[in-house]
């Protein structure tokens, strides 16, 4: 049952970066935006060389046909739900009218609690300015919602000056960002039913948990698609870094996709382990082989 309550203004005072009770790099926190699409990948690579185009491309080779089983796919580190909201909002655009829950069964891992609801209804809009910005396949899979109230427009100011100016700097806008900013559009309801069931099924979400100690436990093979953005430079052991990095690569099937940062942290993944076991694809993005 589809369950998408009306927001209210004490959303404001929410605590947008939930504290794990383990110790957390000192930079997770820096940059935690109240909105989530388009995602932390895709913030900063959609202002120069368009290059969430090059995921879009890849979801089309995977999802253009119809499957016989659904893809599983494992998200490491969702932050305010980026990735779960951004790469759903692009496979349903491919799909059309095939229902998500037959074509991926989504898993997701992240070190802070699972969202209240209320923040999960608020991470659902996009942090978009322009409908006309919106990744070719994604942009069908937004609505307008009508819902949103014009008083609860105060949750951008609750934000710090910093991220206005972060985004001012993406986007190469003049203009005030509290000004112009209004989240008229939000994924459609199957995508954000979709994303609250992954969420609720404690089978398929692992919150408050760190990475290094949840990859461990799945089987070989598992997953279709691996997706770890801003998570792996997080882990601060050399040790545990290689070996997430040697599960990640176990329970990624052959000619499974492995998503990761195009930034060049790259440069300090071991090599041999890297060609060893996957072909790059495009910056950030391998296949194992």
């Amino acid at each position: 049952m589809h369950v998408f309550p009306v927001i209210n203004s004490n959303i404001a005072n929410f605590n947008y970066a939930q504290k794990p009770s383990f110790k957390a790099h000192p930079d997770f926190y820096k940059f935690n935006s109240t909105q989530s699409c388009y995602f932390r990948r895709g913030a900063v690579i959609l202002a120069n060389d368009n290059g969430y185009a090059k995921i879009e491309n890849l979801f089309c080779k995977i999802f253009h046909k119809k499957v016989d089983t659904p893809k599983n796919m494992l998200i490491i580190g969702i932050g305010n739900s980026q990735e779960p909201f951004s790469y759903l909002a692009s496979i349903k655009g491919i799909i059309k009218k095939r229902p998500l829950d037959k074509n991926i069964n989504l898993s997701v891992i992240d070190l802070q609690s699972k969202p209240e609801l209320e923040k999960l209804r608020l991470n659902s809009f996009s942090d978009l300015f322009d409908y006309e910005k919106f990744p070719k396949y994604a942009g069908k899979s937004f609505i307008i919602d009508k819902k949103y109230p014009a008083a609860d427009q105060n949750i951008l100011s609750s934000l710090d000056a910093y991220i206005y100016e972060f985004i001012l700097s993406l986007k190469e806008k003049t203009q005030s960002v509290k000004k112009s900013v209004k989240p008229d559009y939000r994924v459609n309801d199957e995508i954000f039913d979709f994303v609250k069931n992954t969420y609720d099924n404690p089978v398929k979400s692992k919150w408050d948990s760190r990475v290094q100690d949840v990859v461990l436990k799945y089987p070989d093979n598992k997953f279709d698609i691996i997706s770890a953005n801003n998570v792996l430079p997080y882990i601060e052991s050399d040790n545990e870094f290689l070996q997430t990095l040697k599960h990640i690569t176990r329970i990624l099937k052959k000619d499974g996709y492995f998503i990761t940062d195009p930034y060049p942290y790259q440069g300090n993944l071991p090599k041999s382990l890297i060609s060893d076991n996957f072909n790059q694809i495009n910056p950030g993005i391998f296949m194992k082989k």
